[in-house]
């Protein structure tokens, strides 16, 4: 993958929108998308492999290439999510 492809990362994981009112009564629509589901789901995947850090999968492994399994498996769920439409509203 070159640097200029652009990854999935599925979106914000947390977004919230709301209106912001100022002193004179304007609104104004605030967006705030937090870190990306694809964040997310890597930072959970994490959390199991280390859960297992005597697992064959990451024994003895770098923290780079840990890391790297885990977002391997964000990406793998985004993947399987947009087969299922499980991120259309």
């Amino acid at each position: 993958m070159s640097m200029s492809d652009k990854i999935n990362d599925g979106g914000p994981a947390f977004p919230n929108h709301y209106e912001d009112r100022t002193m004179k009564g304007v609104r104004n629509t605030v967006v705030a998308d937090g870190m990306s589901l694809r964040d997310w789901f890597a930072g959970m995947a994490l959390q199991g492999l280390l859960a297992m850090c005597a697992g064959p999968q990451i024994s003895g492994a770098t923290a780079e290439v840990t890391a790297k399994i885990a977002f391997e498996h964000a990406d793998a769920m985004i993947a399987e999510g947009n087969k299922t439409n499980a991120y259309t509203p």
